[in-house]
């Protein structure tokens, strides 16, 4: 006796059947409007086999059907071979795309523009036995099913496979069961079909294009109360897998807990939960710290600020963002890409409104996707690039910090977290350029003998790919870091931007003419500098989404030791990041506006997003 499960929070049912009896004398039925995807990556070898074979079991379901080659930037032939055959037949359409989408963008395509009423897609490989398909097709078509798909771990399915791959996959479903309380056995089975109604009502909620589209849509199919069946079926090894088995285990280990979270924590994370995540944890730390210090001493503070020199701090503030441009694009151009000050200058300010909105400077990732989208610029470079930068930034904050320390030393001692703080960085910095300037002399060496480094790997495996993208982007990285001239440069423009920045909390100070702080005094303007430094160093370590509340609480206990008022300092620290702040996201906004782009777009930004494009 064989098992169908079908699962939905509508029903939850069990019906046996006699699965023998029933691909021997189930009768055909004639079924309108079917659309099969193949979605193909380097499958010349077999491409032609699996679209004879899929195009004769459809003839025996349906009058009216058309199979979809969804290539996936393939550079084995498998474009020329799909371009013929969609010459050849006029049921095969052959959707290209030059680069490598991803699993769920290529389906997603080719779901678009199919125009059956039952969709579905199938391994390229027929590792599932096509005696099923009728059975796929009918569930959808005949049988009232908004979902369908094939088990290769219902204890009643006869399926073999390699021990690893036989155990990552029960590993993997057993988490998706555990933490997504679905309660299919097998998520990942190419052997689905979909009601076109029903398919594109979830569309848009599935925010994977990789790996992980098959299990997401499921999950939430299931969850939003969809009649999913799921029946064992017949299934061998189709040869090599697509799948890295590592990287794309790993990253759908993650892609489960971000599910996980969106589902049971709903709103959190996603468009307007962010902005208001963020805004609560900032008010709370700032609340905790103006209670501490007297609410109504800060208030009273605020009162006698200076207006026209907070605009004029708020202005100064405004022209360190076309040097920011500036710096990165002297980088850019050592790498060999020209692009203009304004795509850049704006490609910065929405990376930079990422990071006030979004923890642990995940902002970083929206200038790679823009840098990819508007100019198709490689991840290695804009990675190296991004990391250049935050380099330079800290080795220019380090540099102020010390030689403020020194302008100070001889009125107070400097906290021990300050020194620490300051010497970590600086540290940091020393290791980071002496193994940087050893692996580029390795790499020269190397390639000075040699011409092209030899691998024993083939060109086509995973882990050369990585040594490939790893070499590149020290290669890259030594272009700027590790020559005197590139160097210099970025360094002075660094020192230039974190001086603006200093000189805004300087007026910012200077705004409260009552306070009875002498702004001309050198020990004064060290102290500036110092707290600035010390706050933008501690914005390395990402505790709060923009720093909020840590980059004040640092120049508070910088300015108290030096002998300001601590409730003096909390208020300039506030109105200063508040600045700052307000400048990047309006800067941001308008930079948004201006390349099409919208706010839940970049919010949204993953390493997942960046591999699918």
């Amino acid at each position: 006796m064989g098992f169908i499960r079908v699962y939905g929070i509508r029903c939850n049912i069990e019906v046996s059947i006699n699965q023998d009896y029933y691909h021997k004398h189930s009768e055909v039925v004639r079924i309108t409007s079917v659309s099969v995807v193949l979605p193909a990556y380097n499958e010349a070898a077999r491409i032609e086999n699996t679209v004879s074979i899929t195009a004769e079991a459809l003839s025996k379901i349906t009058d009216s059907f058309e199979i979809i080659i969804a290539e996936d930037g393939s550079t084995d032939g498998t474009d020329r071979r799909a371009s013929k055959l969609s010459e050849q037949h006029s049921y095969v359409k052959h959707l290209h795309s030059d680069e490598r989408q991803g699993r769920g963008r290529a389906l997603n395509r080719a779901f678009k523009a199919a125009s059956g009423d039952v969709l579905c897609y199938i391994d390229v490989d027929l590792a599932t036995d096509m005696s099923y398909l009728e059975k796929l097709i009918r569930a959808v078509s005949t049988e009232g099913y908004d979902f369908a798909t094939g088990s290769r771990i219902m204890p009643e399915s006869d399926a073999k496979r390699p021990f690893k791959r036989e155990f990552a996959s029960r590993g993997y479903n057993s988490l998706v069961r555990l933490f997504l309380h679905s309660k299919l056995y097998d998520h990942q089975c190419g052997f689905k079909a979909f009601r076109r109604d029903a398919l594109f009502e979830l569309l848009d909620e599935i925010d994977n294009q990789h790996w992980f589209w098959d299990t997401e849509l499921l999950v939430r199919a299931q969850h939003q109360g969809y009649r999913v069946l799921e029946f064992p079926v017949y299934w061998r090894h189709g040869g090599s897998s697509k799948v890295n088995f590592v990287k794309d285990i790993l990253g759908m280990g993650s892609e489960i807990f971000r599910l996980w979270w969106e589902l049971f924590f709903p709103g959190l994370f996603s468009g307007k939960g962010k902005l208001f995540l963020a805004a609560s944890l900032a008010l709370l730390i700032l609340a905790l710290v103006a209670t501490f210090l007297g609410a109504s001493d800060v208030l009273e503070n605020i009162k006698q600020v200076s207006l026209s020199t907070l605009v004029l701090a708020s202005l100064v503030y405004c022209i360190s963002w076309p040097l920011r441009g500036i710096r990165f694009q002297q980088i850019l151009n050592r790498l060999g890409n020209h692009y203009g000050l304004g795509f850049l200058t704006g490609s910065i300010f929405i990376s930079q409104s990422a990071n006030v909105i979004l923890p642990a400077r995940i902002g970083d990732l929206s200038r790679m996707y823009i840098l990819k989208k508007s100019k198709d610029l490689a991840f290695t470079t804009s990675l190296s690039s991004l990391t250049i930068e935050r380099v330079f930034d800290i080795i220019a904050i380090t540099s102020i910090a010390a030689l403020a320390s020194s302008g100070v030393a001889s009125r107070f001692e400097l906290a021990v977290w300050m020194e620490s703080l300051i010497r970590f960085s600086g540290f940091a910095i020393l290791i980071f350029f002496v193994g940087l300037f050893s692996l580029s002399f390795r790499e020269g060496r190397i390639t000075k003998r040699g011409g092209k480094k030899v691998s024993a790997i083939s060109s086509g495996e995973p882990l050369h790919k990585i040594k490939e993208f790893i070499s590149a982007f020290i290669h890259q990285m030594s272009i700027v870091a590790v020559r005197p001239g590139a160097f210099l440069a970025v360094v002075a423009s660094s020192l230039f931007i974190w001086g603006m920045d200093i000189f805004t909390c300087y007026l910012v100070l200077k705004a409260f003419p009552t306070a009875g702080v002498d702004m001309s005094s050198g020990f004064t303007i060290s102290l500036i500098f110092l707290a600035v430094a010390l706050g933008n160093i501690a914005k390395t370590f990402p505790v709060t989404p923009g720093a909020i509340g840590t980059y004040e609480v640092a120049l508070t206990a910088v300015f108290g030791l030096g002998g300001i008022r601590p409730e003096l300092g909390f208020t300039v620290a506030v109105l200063d990041h508040i600045i700052k702040n307000s400048v990047t996201l309006l800067g941001g906004g308008i930079a948004l506006s201006g390349l099409g782009l919208r706010w839940r777009e970049i919010l949204s930004t993953s390493p997942d997003t960046l591999k699918g494009m």
